[in-house]
């Protein structure tokens, strides 16, 4: 049963018409009605923390570390969102992984659909990635995302071991959106009880994200592609997220293949509810930090 506060939570999102907004995805973007939204940390995380700020293929990236001295650790952190940037709820999230980990976050605002496409994005993260596993290793270097910056970040590590180039410490999921073309059956099922993604809608936003590549390109759908030799993976979902059926699907392969995944599937709830305050979103997150405090015994 979920909390009290997730239930009001996804009252709040259904009368705030999430899911209707998403579903009308095509005629926002091709009527230039899409408002972006990028939000920059507030002054509060500046205060909070040691917050900088370079310029990296022509996208601003930011790094969040501890005032005081930080650990080895570092987090490329993908936020979710093909034609959207950074929310406040990302930077909440972002500062709460600084503070408990005492780790180093690189945040990357990375080319947005519908100006930009799949390779687009992939021109930036993937140099970014290769310099920062140079500086930092492997072994002190997991990757993260939500959504659709969880779906990246699983194509990012399969890039990364299809160059022969070291893999992260970690694959940490949250939400992510691995299949695109939004075709598994099961999704119908969860569909009514999803307030905020529509099937069609996200079917439309995919589409344009990946442009003339084939929906099925791992870098696209990371379902599609080979698990082996990859990082262990670790996957946050609600069962109330349409995305739950892919994620489902992505954990029976891994179990027939023996790859390392720790699934965490969490009744009732929606969609990147890890970013949500609640007390599920504290348990999601005690979980990262009780992970990333055994890699750094």
């Amino acid at each position: 049963m979920p909390s009290l506060k997730s239930r009001i939570i996804k009252i709040i999102v259904r009368l705030q018409g999430r899911k209707k907004l998403v579903g009308r995805a095509q005629e926002l973007v091709e009527g230039g009605k899409g408002e972006k939204l990028n939000d920059n940390p507030s002054r509060k995380l500046y205060e909070k923390h040691r917050i900088s700020t370079r310029e990296f293929k022509g996208r601003t990236v930011r790094t969040v570390a501890p005032k005081e001295s930080a650990g080895g650790r570092y987090i490329l952190y993908l936020h979710g969102g093909y034609i959207n940037g950074f929310s406040k709820y990302h930077w909440r999230f972002i500062s709460n992984l600084v503070s408990e980990l005492q780790c180093t976050v690189i945040a990357p605002d990375y080319p947005l659909t519908p100006e930009r496409q799949v390779h687009d994005v992939f021109e930036m993260v993937f140099p970014l990635y290769q310099e920062i596993l140079a500086a930092a290793g492997s072994s002190n270097l997991a990757v993260m995302g939500d959504s659709a910056g969880g779906g990246m970040a699983l194509a990012l590590a399969m890039r990364a071991r299809d160059a022969r180039l070291g893999q992260p410490s970690d694959i940490i999921l949250l939400s992510p959106w691995l299949d695109v073309t939004m075709t598994n059956p099961e999704m119908e099922k969860v569909d009514r009880f999803d307030p905020f993604l529509d099937i069609k809608g996200a079917q439309y936003l995919g589409k344009i994200y990946a442009g003339e590549t084939d929906r099925t390109n791992y870098l696209v759908s990371p379902i599609y592609g080979d698990l082996e030799n990859l990082a262990p993976i670790m996957l946050f979902i609600g069962t109330h997220d349409t995305f739950v059926a892919d994620c489902r699907k992505l954990k029976a392969r891994a179990e027939a293949e023996a790859v390392p995944l720790d699934y965490h599937e969490y009744e009732s709830m929606v969609h990147v509810w890890m970013l949500i305050p609640s007390p599920e979103e504290k348990r999601a997150a005690k979980a990262i930090v009780e992970k990333f405090g055994k890699r750094q015994k």
